[in-house]
């Protein structure tokens, strides 16, 4: 899977120079636009315009907050964003404990989807979604942008969300033409509208699948995500299935009749010897936690007994 560098920024930064953002191998900017119900980024126009000159993805984003409603503030969000052509899908910033906070976002989260046709993500971090866990099973498919301050990127611990497509590694990055510390990110290319809004049909032709677009294009040699799971099509177009090495690492594509990029715990049938793939679907060696308990997996992933 190929990932993509990327910033965020907002009117609180300095001067930026986008002809050394480029350089820099930076391919997506987040911009804030909206937050609450009145306030909308004067910079944002200008960051626009400057990134699409320059071939940069964009993205937008609003900070949710208390102090008004929900519907009010997606209205807000949606009138600063409609007039764009945007490559990344909105993402709403979860960030500020409130009380009704779960029912805000819920609201947010259906009053822009009455307004828009865009796909929405989630923002937030690590330590702050043990306050949304209660409404869980409502947003746990939504793509999920976390931030965990760590310096690794895409190092993280499981969550309950299964469509993570971008890690926020560090807030005090050093990115050629940002004044000042910068947040950066490494995104999947779950990040882009254009693999959350292609509609098509899969094809069986002599037990073999691809999924033709509604253009009539079908993906080669790439990934694409397909109604909320990850898919692998081979150069001619056709979907893998079973184990695949991709660039340094092994991936479970299932059967033939349900690719899918497997994550989490799988058995295999004929050896009857566990798997653990990580939110990315790369197969896990080596000494690894996973829900607080340890494990080990032989160098061709397959898991000894736990706790050694």
């Amino acid at each position: 899977m190929r990932y993509v560098k990327g910033i965020d920024i907002s009117n609180n930064n300095a001067s930026i120079d986008f002809d050394k953002v480029a350089e820099d191998n930076i391919e997506c900017v987040y911009m804030k636009a909206t937050e609450g119900k009145t306030f909308q980024d004067s910079r944002l126009e200008e960051f626009y315009d400057l990134c699409k000159s320059h071939g940069i993805n964009v993205g937008a984003y609003h900070f949710l907050v208390s102090t008004s409603s929900p519907q009010a503030q997606a209205e807000n969000f949606y009138k600063k964003i409609k007039d764009c052509a945007w490559d990344m899908i909105p993402m709403l910033d979860i960030e500020s404990e409130f009380d009704e906070l779960c029912d805000y976002i819920i609201r947010f989260i259906n009053a822009f989807k009455e307004l828009s046709p865009l796909q929405l993500g989630i923002y937030s971090y690590t330590g702050f979604l043990s306050n949304i866990e209660e409404i869980k099973s409502k947003i746990k498919e939504y793509p999920f942008w976390e931030a965990n301050y760590n310096n690794d990127p895409w190092n993280l611990p499981s969550n309950f969300f299964t469509n993570r497509i971008g890690h926020q590694y560090t807030e005090n990055g050093d990115i050629s033409g940002v004044s000042g510390k910068c947040d950066v990110n490494l995104f999947t290319q779950g990040v882009l509208l254009k693999n959350n809004m292609y509609l098509g049909t899969w094809i069986n032709e002599n037990d073999k699948w691809w999924y033709k677009h509604t253009d009539g294009t079908f993906t080669k040699d790439a990934w694409e995500f397909i109604n909320g799971k990850w898919y692998l099509f081979d150069s001619e177009g056709w979907m893998i299935h079973d184990w695949k090495k991709y660039g340094d690492s092994w991936y479970y594509f299932g059967d033939y009749n349900n690719g899918a990029m497997k994550t989490g715990w799988y058995c295999d049938e004929k050896s009857s010897k566990w798997y653990y793939f990580n939110g990315e679907g790369i197969m896990q060696t080596g000494r690894i936690k996973i829900d607080d308990k340890w494990y080990h997996f032989d160098n061709n992933g397959a898991m000894g007994t736990p706790g050694i």
